[in-house]
């Protein structure tokens, strides 16, 4: 997904207060290079590292699917940050053939009261086994979870009003 069909959905975070930044990754979108996944949570890390030094409020994270990926090794390698949500994120990405040390689940902080994980049983892109390792792990650590029957993958859920629950619900854990 391009990051300029997310700006009509996310406008509702910014009318709440929250300063919104969306990137396409490398080699997406108009951006340029190729498509890495060192190089792009590479990018990720600086981007974070950048924007949430110069952040006079609340320092929020939002990663949805690959993204959830990226936003958790952005944690892993430290980012300092108040809330994050990962939404239909996978547990791994070593059993397709990335190093193990970009799996989501190994990246979770070792205190997670801070993220909010979601899941969506009728999510066909990530489904819950894919994600069950994730969520399981995070719950121990303190994150907060929600599976939710009625949920798809993020934008793809199936009515306007699921779609609006959802949003509703990771905005509010980020402004908690």
């Amino acid at each position: 997904m391009l990051s300029d069909r997310l700006l009509s959905s996310l406008t509702g975070f910014s009318d709440a207060g929250l300063e919104v930044y969306i990137f396409d990754y490398r080699g997406y979108g108009n951006s340029e290079g190729r498509r890495r996944l060192k190089a792009m949570v590479g990018d990720y890390r600086e981007l974070a590292s950048a924007l949430l030094a110069s952040s006079d409020g609340r320092r929020a994270l939002y990663g949805i699917s690959f993204g959830g990926v990226v936003v958790l090794n952005v944690i892993g390698a430290g980012a300092a940050y108040d809330r994050a949500v990962i939404d239909s994120t996978p547990s791994r990405i070593s059993n397709i053939g990335c190093p193990p040390q970009y799996d989501p689940v190994a990246n979770l902080p070792s205190d997670a009261s801070n993220v909010l994980l979601v899941a969506g049983e009728r999510d066909t892109v990530v489904s819950i086994p894919d994600s069950e390792e994730l969520v399981s792990r995070g719950k121990t650590l303190g994150a907060r979870t929600e599976v939710r029957s009625e949920y798809a993958h993020p934008f793809m859920d199936q009515d306007v009003e699921t779609h609006r629950s959802r949003l509703d619900l990771i905005r509010s854990f980020l402004l908690e």
